[in-house]
């Protein structure tokens, strides 16, 4: 049980040291092939998150119990499997924090090309729509010219306020372009 002890100390601070080493340096460093895209399983991170938790689930039970040693390693790979798909589930989480999917809190909207699908009248209120994420949106618009906008006209979204559209026909953003 001492060799185990050993394994499971060294897995552990390995993972550690990965891990510290996949902050500093980045995925990509470690890569041969650079042309496909990293694997979500098979990584510098994952490999450093299953040998943290093999290590940590394998330490004490090696040291405190008398379970036998196929026991011992059986449980502590389970404890690596479970840091690894923490560590993948924890990353998408943070990965997608940042996706937002409501038209009004869209930053990157301005300059979308949008058709107007409610007249819009130079002091009211009509509406556009335009596609995002492969879903058509439909939000209301108001011009930012003095002249009435058809429905079917092309128009591009200026910005977004309180879920209204500011926007201004296509024609005039060509015209200046």
């Amino acid at each position: 049980m001492t060799i185990l002890r050993i394994c499971f100390l060294g897995a552990f601070i390995g993972g550690l040291v990965l891990a510290v080493f996949a902050m500093l340096h980045g995925v990509e460093h470690a890569r041969r092939n650079r042309s496909r895209a990293p694997s979500p399983f098979f990584n510098l991170p994952a490999i450093a998150a299953f040998a943290v938790g093999f290590g940590a689930v394998g330490y004490p039970l090696a040291s405190r119990t008398t379970l036998p040693a196929w026991g011992v390693l059986l449980i502590a790979i389970g404890g690596g499997a479970l840091a690894i798909s923490g560590m993948i589930t924890l990353l998408a989480r943070w990965a997608l924090r940042g996706v937002r999917t409501l038209p009004g809190e869209v930053d990157e909207i301005q300059g979308q090309l949008a058709i107007v699908s409610q007249e819009i009248s130079p002091v009211g209120t009509g509406e556009i729509s335009y596609e995002q994420l492969g879903k058509e949106v439909h939000i209301p618009a108001r011009t930012l010219s003095n002249r009435p906008v058809p429905v079917g006209a092309d128009v591009v979204i200026d910005r977004i306020e309180n879920g209204v559209a500011f926007v201004e026909e296509w024609a005039a953003v060509e015209q200046r372009l």
